[in-house]
């Protein structure tokens, strides 16, 4: 029976240094692989950190070529890769989730639900898309995306498997958002997995403990403070979890 090895890359990210977080990214995803992932999520912004004053001076296009090294590592791992970073629409900004796939696409998601603060910075995205991999769909959501039941019903509607969101969740909002994440789990009939940030980004204290929740809304993995990978493996019906410490 084929097993299915999702993770949520709870990883730290440094203000604006694109050049190293990449690298990191990288760290992780090579753990990933070591440990036979299909997929791995990292947190909103992972890319270039929480930081909104800067946000426009650190957006890119969907094909920068520092972008180049992830889009490499998931053909060589044959791992789709979701990694968060504001990406550049002509002249607009867009709050982003970019996946790569491992035959060569790049599929963005830009957040629909911007919360106030977000939106002196971005413009709220439309598009929806699901991707199939590994016999999975999966779709993705952008922290205060999770609170939109609409979305989650739509997700599920359309077939995903997975709602993978990638978040930045203090210690204030996890419990809250977590019932939702799970809320949605049990009502949709599909998984849901978080993957949040290890360290303060954009003054703000992330709680870790990113997650997964199966189908019946059972929370089954919960990582806890640090640079971690948070993996789930579905056999069959079945999920089980693991947590690694980042070496």
């Amino acid at each position: 029976m084929s097993v299915w090895s999702v993770a949520a890359a709870q990883s730290g990210s440094r203000p604006g240094d694109v050049d190293w977080n990449i690298s990191h990214h990288l760290d992780f995803i090579n753990q990933a692989a070591e440990q036979r992932v299909d997929l791995v999520i990292f947190p909103e912004l992972s890319i270039t950190g929480y930081e909104l004053e800067i946000a426009s001076d650190l957006a890119m296009p969907v094909d920068d070529a520092r972008l180049d090294v992830l889009a490499e590592a998931a053909t060589r791992h044959k791992m789709a890769i979701v990694t968060g970073l504001p990406l550049l629409y002509e002249d607009e900004i867009r709050l982003s989730a970019l996946t790569f796939l491992p035959e060569g696409t790049r599929l963005a998601y830009c957040k629909r639900n911007l919360v106030p603060q977000e939106q002196a910075f971005f413009q709220a995205g439309q598009s929806v898309p699901l991707f199939g991999y590994q016999h999975h769909n999966v779709a993705l959501a952008i922290c205060a995306d999770i609170a939109v039941e609409e979305f989650a019903a739509d997700a599920a509607s359309r077939g995903a498997n997975l709602y993978a969101t990638s978040v930045l969740l203090s210690e204030n909002g996890y419990e809250k958002d977590c019932e939702y994440l799970a809320r949605w789990s049990r009502e949709y009939k599909m998984a849901v997995m978080m993957a949040n940030h290890a360290l303060p980004t954009g003054g703000y204290q992330s709680a870790g403990k990113s997650a997964l929740w199966d189908e019946n809304g059972n929370r089954i993995v919960q990582g806890g403070n640090g640079e971690q990978l948070v993996i789930a493996r579905r056999t069959g019906k079945d999920w089980q979890g693991e947590v690694h410490s980042l070496r």
